[in-house]
């Protein structure tokens, strides 16, 4: 039996994950903008830099697990070790993003090597955190538990960010004479707040990770082989159906977020009222990633997301239908973000399941290897999305610099599918995928573990 949970853990771990979503709201709400407004790079320039940064960043994405599994542990154990170094190389690297120096060429290079080095370093961070679920968690309902209270500061840092973004770009720019600057400091405050909250999960989980001992002969057994990561990969049914489920449940988030600012201009023509979108939206995912540890024990994580993902796909395509009426709009999106919430905690914590089928399968505990590889669901998703919204906004006909006030009614019904509709199909697909192709339920993941805890006595 595994150390219980402390106080502390039960209540602050995934306060890095605050940290962490903070920074990453720089990049995914800035970062663009910054380029093309604030850095006044050409045009060419900012695809080009889009370009290479999401290829690499995707087709990197696989390998951060592997480098934790597959490397020798670090002094203070083999996931948190990277919670205490990698912060701050990242902090440092991540400014770097955010600049303009030199030449336009330079600059674009510097920007570039700024954010592929950056996003090496904290997605093995983050992977390390991120493990720390099976590790720490005796059963099913301490997974719930604490991917739930991860889920929950995640959702928790929209909140902060709707209110600390951007103003506060602006403000450190005015401030120090230099816009650019603004955003550099900017993107370093927020990873500094990334590399506070790892460090205390870090100091929290103290005790609780085995630590290497190479003078007694210990660790070694503990590496694992690219051949056993490939074994736990492809040999692992519940694993492959899960990436492509929540593939297509990072599509419905990713796409939302993308196509918001469509619907404030086209069919709601008020943008004030994107901000407060923002605010209510994050405060529902907030509540729905509290309840989702609760609902997760009540129901399980396979059940639980099941019902997640048929309820978000049923709200996202009701909310279509009311959409025009903005009231009604925000009502149901919010019972939708809520959904999002409880999603957010309980697909990931079934990484922590598979994982255990994986050690199960292959007698070596391949953890992070298995958890780092829901990076592969969310990059490719966040390529695939781009394709979308351009498709079926040209589908009505639209025009870039449209007055937003002569918009038509088959442009606003375009804005409300690319928001609303296919965001919930998207939702759907994955529910039927999760229902019909995800196996591994509660009662055999006990069983699985129960099974890697007799061989491991009966090495001792």
């Amino acid at each position: 039996m595994k150390k219980p949970l402390s106080k502390a853990i039960k209540t602050f771990y995934g306060v890095g994950d605050l940290g962490f979503s903070l920074m990453t709201s720089v990049e995914l709400y800035c970062f663009v903008f910054f380029m093309t407004n604030v850095a006044k790079f050409s045009l060419p320039m900012v695809a080009l830099i889009g370009s290479i940064t999401s290829i690499v960043d995707a087709c990197l994405s696989p390998f951060y697990g592997a480098i934790i599994s597959g490397t020798k542990a670090l002094k203070w154990g083999r996931n948190r070790s990277w919670m205490l170094i990698a912060p701050p190389f990242v902090v440092l690297l991540f400014m770097f993003q955010f600049t303009k120096i030199g030449p336009e060429p330079i600059a674009a290079a510097i920007v570039c090597a700024g954010f592929i080095l950056s996003h090496i370093v904290w997605n093995i961070a983050w992977v390390g955190n991120v493990s720390l679920i099976p590790l720490l968690a005796n059963n099913p309902e301490e997974r719930g538990l604490l991917a739930s209270r991860r889920a929950f500061w995640t959702s928790l840092s929209g909140v902060f960010f709707s209110y600390i973004g951007t103003p506060f770009a602006i403000l450190l720019g005015r401030a120090t004479g230099n816009d650019v600057l603004g955003y550099t400091l900017l993107a370093g405050t927020m990873a500094l707040a990334m590399m506070i909250g790892y460090w205390t999960v870090f100091k929290i989980t103290d005790g609780y990770e085995p630590i290497e001992d190479e003078s007694q002969g210990a660790g070694k057994s503990e590496r694992v082989s690219v051949s056993i990561m490939l074994k736990t990969a492809f040999q692992n049914p519940p694993l492959l159906i899960l990436l492509v489920g929540d593939f297509f449940r990072y599509m419905t988030n990713f796409i939302m977020t993308a196509a918001a600012a469509y619907y404030f201009t086209y069919v709601a023509q008020n943008m004030a009222l994107l901000p407060v979108y923002l605010l209510v939206g994050a405060i529902a995912q907030v509540v729905g990633s509290y309840i989702s540890g609760a609902m997760a024990k009540a129901l399980s994580l396979r059940t639980a997301s099941i019902v997640g993902l048929f309820g978000l796909a049923g709200s996202l395509v009701a909310c279509k239908f009311v959409a025009m009426n903005v009231t009604m709009f925000f009502i149901v999106v919010c019972i939708a973000r809520a959904f999002l919430g409880i999603l957010a905690a309980v697909m990931v914590a079934l990484y922590s399941d598979v994982a255990i089928y994986g050690e199960w399968k292959t007698g070596k505990n391949a953890s992070p290897f298995v958890m780092g590889l829901m990076n592969l669901s969310l990059k490719t998703a966040v390529i695939s999305r781009g394709t979308i919204i351009p498709i079926v906004l040209a589908a009505a006909g639209f025009v870039v610099g449209a007055d937003p006030a002569t918009a038509s009614l088959e442009l606003k019904n375009a804005v409300n599918t690319v928001f609303l509709f296919i965001p919930g199909i998207f939702a759907l697909v994955s529910a039927l995928i999760m229902t019909f192709g995800y196996r591994l339920t509660r009662e055999k993941v006990v069983a699985y573990q129960a099974e890697i805890n007799e061989r491991k006595a009966q090495v001792v």
